[in-house]
């Protein structure tokens, strides 16, 4: 295993027996001061108390010289900066920022109701668990107050520091908020801060303490409120905009009414005069039905069955209602993404244009090959259409509703 660096020293896994266990190499300058190494050794015992999940326990490491490490519980742990230079894809996948961050507020709160406090938050200083990526924690700086250079016990991690703590020695629980605030910041380095994010991160990280959250549970609730916000505005507009879509498609589905002209009967003088005038032969006098439309009396007797005529008419619309409805689940799904909900309205308006064309083809296509008439395989599609587009919606914010659950 390569060495992560941390603030305190080195970890990495050695040999021990038949096993591998995890230990970490103290800086030089820290196991030479008689205060760093009175605070280590208190904080090992009162670490023994310490029974949360995200907590790693460690005990001292000495030789005829004295103090030169810890060994640190069974695991296969690496730094968050380690993780994210090696996988810095990570973010994006799902629930790992929101994961991480309930993690960091739960061991927090944990150790502020102890009267701990952890200070240090930086991406070297908190450690990810192979596998799952849990968060564990192992020194806390709030031992170590009686150093005096913070600046130089935490070396390049002092940005993740509160200025109070660096300045003038001091912390209480809105330290590790400033902290957390600047550990969350870290996590989209390489990516856009979502937008409600960027207010919370703000406030936690604001120079004066008074203007930050005052405890871990009022700044996990508003990051909660936000994003529950910031979910129910883009359903709102993602339905808005579906609809107006829908909207038009049942517009360009359903068929136009084509004007028809009436003519005015004419008036019975007219009608007495025009008989005057071809000398009594009425325009269809003599006028033969049959013969003129060239059907021979004997064919008349052989009509058409109705009963079977629509008989086949229902089992084509049974046909197109089931083909056209899987089509149209299909093509409607793609608008009802998680990427389409927070796409730009610029891309989402292409897509439900695209959208659009693709379900009219759809229902020309699949109309005329099951033999009903345009207008009303155009009827049939609207009412489907309708259906598929309500259950997507119900089903979208029945996930949005269990995401939120989930996060902290």
């Amino acid at each position: 295993m390569a060495k992560e660096v941390m603030p305190f020293g080195m970890l990495y896994k050695k040999m021990e027996g038949n096993k591998y266990v995890n230990v970490i190499d103290l800086r030089n300058d820290l196991i030479d001061s008689l205060v760093f190494c009175d605070a280590i050794s208190s904080e090992c015992e009162k670490n023994k108390e310490l029974n949360h999940k995200n907590q790693l326990h460690f005990t001292l490491e000495t030789d005829s010289a004295g103090l030169y490490g810890v060994k640190v519980e069974q695991g296969s742990f690496r730094t968050f900066e380690h993780l994210l230079d090696e996988s810095p894809a990570i973010v994006a996948n799902k629930n790992f920022i929101s994961n991480t961050i309930k993690d960091l507020f739960d061991i927090t709160s944990y150790l502020h109701d102890k009267g701990i406090f952890h200070i240090c938050y930086s991406p070297s200083n908190v450690l990810a668990r192979k596998g799952d990526n849990s968060v564990f924690l192992l020194f806390h700086g709030s031992a170590y107050q009686a150093l005096k250079d913070q600046e130089n016990l935490y070396s390049e991690s002092v940005s993740f520091i509160a200025p109070e703590v660096l300045e003038e020695g001091v912390f209480d629980a809105r330290s590790d908020i400033y902290s957390i605030g600047k550990f969350i910041e870290y996590l989209y380095m390489q990516s856009e801060i979502p937008f409600e994010l960027k207010s919370v991160i703000k406030k936690a990280t604001a120079v004066d303490p008074d203007k930050r959250y005052q405890t871990t549970e009022e700044m996990q609730k508003d990051i909660t409120k936000r994003r529950n916000a910031r979910n129910t505005i883009t359903s709102t507009l993602v339905a808005l905009a579906i609809a107006v879509a829908v909207f038009g498609l049942y517009f360009t589905l359903v068929p136009e009414r084509d004007d028809i002209e009436y003519v005015s009967p004419a008036s019975e003088s007219a009608s007495n005069n025009s008989s005057h005038e071809d000398d009594g032969e009425s325009l269809d006098a003599g006028y033969d039905s049959d013969f003129e439309m060239g059907i021979e009396p004997d064919t008349l007797t052989d009509k058409v069955d109705d009963r079977k005529m629509k008989e086949y008419n229902a089992k084509a619309e049974q046909i197109f209602r089931k083909r056209f409805s899987r089509e149209a689940e299909r093509i409607l799904s793609n608008i009802y993404s998680s990427d389409r909900m927070n796409s730009t309205e610029k891309n989402f308006t292409a897509t439900s244009q695209n959208t659009m064309e693709e379900l009219v083809r759809a229902q020309q296509k699949m109309g005329g090959e099951a033999g009903i008439p345009n207008t009303r395989s155009q009827v049939i599609a609207s009412e489907i259409i309708d259906q598929v587009t309500n259950r997507l919606k119900a089903e979208m914010r029945a996930k949005e509703a269990k995401k939120d659950e989930e996060q902290p």
